[in-house]
């Protein structure tokens, strides 16, 4: 009888086994934040029976990108990815995304309420929900506060416009024997270079009516500026300013004094960090301006209908104050669920380090980037352009004047 009751057993154990659904999940983060990815999967996991989560991480976002376009041309897609907050508007006009407004009215308007409006407002394309927006973020600038006391500054006053920015710079590049040791500022990556723009009223493109603005007169005093910092003013590496990469270790290693990047960096910057590590908001034009930067988390419309419900229940899992709160502190990356800034979570961490609250606050000049289904394509080409500014190849009004025309053919082509 007993081993009648044990096979018995064990074999229930293995049916409810077999019954779990297997939900594949493309995600994009690496080092600490794939971490706190493979945390949250086993967390959800642990919490339910129907459903087993498997993150895979693909690379970085235009990666993954690339990867998921062949995935679902070769029927290979998985159930649930992770798409940078601009490129998602791809695979939506292609209608690669499930809608989301079913799951969405079901859910009912204890669970919208509850999403703070910036991340509902960037999770449409034209008007209809594709995505729930995962880690939100925007650009901060962090900086070396021991480099900033050398230099006579006030490690507490960083700058807070482009004029004060550049003089700045200019007492913290140090030269020696013709050589330059440290740089003033590392130069803008892609998105600051986006916000740098808006600030000084232009844009890329317009997300009202996809009207192109990088030829606009603010948009090339942007780009002028920014290559000016290498070539006119010598605060910027040139080779930094051709490789991100580069600038990222040059601001670790204190080889540059300022550095540009995601709040998303943040809890590695801490962590690697050997000095006092600074952390300002994006300094300012004619006005101030971050763009929201971070991914957001879709459904693949070809998926079946089990793995569909089983992504959206863990999309519902990471939408709770508690969980949101969780990927907050774990990497840097804003809440955007109301509330979770307010768990003892996260004011544990706050209080340790209230850096965490310079993007939070940032968010109040935060605004969405256009998402046609070519952005993926146009974010692919600037580098060159910009590249090619640094380089001096062609001033920026040349540049930029000819990537406009390069950009509305292929907005046109949509």
């Amino acid at each position: 009888m007993r081993i009648l009751t044990f096979a018995l057993a064990a074999g229930l154990m293995s049916t409810a086994a077999a019954a779990q659904t297997k939900i594949e999940f493309w995600h994009a983060f690496s080092g600490n934040n794939g971490s706190a990815v493979e945390e949250l999967a086993t967390k959800f996991n642990e919490s339910q029976s129907n459903y087993e989560l498997v993150p895979v991480y693909t690379g970085k976002y235009a990666e993954g990108t690339q990867k998921l376009t062949a995935a679902i041309a070769g029927k290979t897609a998985p159930g649930l990815v992770m798409l940078e907050i601009t490129r998602y508007g791809l695979f939506a006009d292609r209608g690669a995304l499930e809608p989301l407004q079913p799951y969405i009215d079901a859910a009912g308007t204890d669970w919208t309420n509850q999403i703070r409006p910036f991340a509902l407002e960037a999770s449409k394309y034209l008007g209809e929900s594709y995505v729930v927006p995962f880690n939100v973020s925007t650009p901060v600038m962090y900086y070396n506060k021991d480099l900033f006391k050398v230099a006579g500054l006030d490690p507490e006053q960083p700058p807070k416009t482009w004029a004060e920015l550049l003089d700045m710079g200019q007492k913290l590049t140090k030269s020696e024997g013709g050589e330059t040791k440290q740089w003033g500022i590392s130069p803008p990556p892609q998105w600051v270079r986006w916000a740098m723009t808006n600030q000084a009223a232009g844009g890329w493109v317009d997300p009202a009516d996809n009207a192109v603005q990088i030829d606009l007169p603010g948009s090339v005093k942007a780009y002028q500026t920014a290559a000016d910092w290498v070539n006119v003013h010598k605060v910027s590496s040139q080779e930094a300013a051709l490789d991100d990469k580069l600038a990222d270790e040059y601001f670790i290693t204190g080889r540059a004094a300022i550095e540009f990047d995601s709040t998303g960096s943040l809890t590695r910057q801490l962590a690697d960090a050997s000095f006092e590590l600074g952390v300002a908001a994006l300094p300012c034009e004619e006005v101030c301006a971050a763009p929201i930067g971070g991914a957001t988390l879709g459904i693949v419309a070809s998926a079946d209908k089990e793995v569909k419900d089983g992504a959206w229940e863990f999309i519902r899992f990471v939408t709770t104050p508690e969980n949101s709160a969780f990927v907050f502190v774990r990497t840097g990356y804003l809440p955007i669920i109301k509330g979770a800034i307010e768990t003892p979570l996260a004011q544990e961490r706050i209080a340790e380090h209230p850096e965490y609250l310079v993007a939070n606050n940032q968010l109040e000049i935060a605004f969405a980037r256009a998402r046609p289904p070519a952005m993926p394509a146009i974010r692919s080409e600037e580098p060159a352009i910009w590249d090619s500014i640094v380089l001096e190849q062609q001033t920026a009004e040349e540049a930029l004047g000819a990537f406009a025309e390069n950009m509305r053919e292929m907005i046109a082509q949509d």
